[in-house]
């Protein structure tokens, strides 16, 4: 959610919400190709409630404030109503990404009361979005789910995974999407992670599909202004340049340095306990920690070992983008979690 924290002449604060992506477990009703945790029904681990909620209450009390459910398919995590009631009388804001395949169930309709909003996942017009879920009728099935949403007038609104073949059908999904009732869409690049990178290599978006998604992006947020938000997860290099706050922490002027939520605005927790700061992918030799392994001085040591690694990696991340003149639209995540993985060589 990266384009809502700043606006251009805004002073470089912090952002509003700082997140805890979730994945409590990988296991999936899907196989979709594009998947970025290679989640599947025969995946079955998930995290123990008790040190879940002992963490997230730490975390909440270092500044945390919004918890992003995403998976797998949360839905199928067995506690996750007990997840939900928790963490919102703690005071999160809750939100969860969804197939929206299995909302039907009573179970499942009863723990909408406790989700501030719900994002569902649409890959395109019916073949194409059957397609990437590798199931005939997945399309019909997550409009159900819509309808549900849309009858309890529960918030939602629509992500979609962009594509060489799916950037084409943009001007549709627009009008699907507002046709729907939703109140935000969200276009994220494919990113070549997990299952994509076997199933989907040959789709990876290039120079001109970005450009594409950007111009189409903000024509959608211009034609549906005041009825639906467009979020399109790209930046353009010259804004990066003028408002490298937008990514970095550390750049922000009103940033406390020596709190973690204050210079990292989300970290991730799988299924398997491990917290990692920025994004799903993000080189491991840089973990936080374990859900099962650690106590209140946890982000205070992490910023005490790293932080300065971090902030030079940061830095050198966005020269390097800045001094490609080759490159204007950057998907700054794709490209964040690479070289966390894959060092700039830097000259001494």
């Amino acid at each position: 959610m990266m384009n809502e924290h700043f606006t251009k002449g805004s002073s470089a604060c912090a952002a509003p919400f700082r997140t805890i992506q979730l994945h409590p477990t990988r296991r999936c009703n899907l196989c979709c190709k594009h998947c970025y945790s290679s989640s599947s029904p025969l995946l079955k681990e998930s995290l123990d409630l008790t040190a879940l909620k002992t963490f997230l209450k730490y975390a909440y009390d270092q500044g945390f404030n919004n918890i992003s459910l995403s998976g797998g398919e949360p839905l199928l995590y067995k506690d996750l109503e007990a997840l939900l009631r928790f963490t919102k009388e703690l005071g999160y804001n809750n939100t969860m990404a969804t197939n929206g395949m299995l909302l039907g169930g009573a179970r499942n309709r009863s723990l909408l009361q406790y989700l501030d909003l719900v994002a569902v996942s649409v890959d395109g017009p019916p073949q194409l979005h059957d397609y990437i879920r590798g199931q005939q009728g997945a399309f019909e099935k997550m409009q159900q789910g819509l309808q549900i949403l849309k009858e309890l007038n529960k918030p939602f609104g629509l992500i979609h995974t962009v594509t060489p073949e799916s950037w084409k059908e943009l001007i549709w999904l627009g009008a699907f999407a507002a046709d729907a009732g939703a109140k935000l869409l969200q276009l994220h690049p494919l990113e070549l992670f997990g299952r994509a990178r076997q199933e989907l290599a040959q789709w990876a978006n290039d120079d001109l599909h970005l450009h594409r998604t950007y111009i189409l992006a903000n024509y959608l947020s211009s034609k549906y202004q005041g009825r639906m938000v467009i979020q399109a997860d790209l930046l353009h290099r010259d804004y990066l340049q003028s408002f490298p706050q937008v990514v970095n922490g550390f750049a922000r002027s009103c940033s406390n340095k020596d709190r973690l939520a204050q210079v990292i605005d989300n970290i991730v927790i799988d299924e398997t306990g491990a917290i990692t700061p920025f994004a799903y992918g993000f080189d491991p030799q840089l973990s936080i920690g374990t859900l099962h392994d650690f106590d209140d001085t946890l982000f205070d040591r992490y910023l005490a070992h790293n932080a300065a690694k971090i902030e030079a990696m940061m830095e050198q991340t966005l020269a390097h983008v800045f001094e490609n003149k080759d490159q204007d639209i950057i998907n700054w995540n794709e490209v964040w979690v690479y070289n966390s993985r894959n060092p700039l060589q830097v000259s001494a």
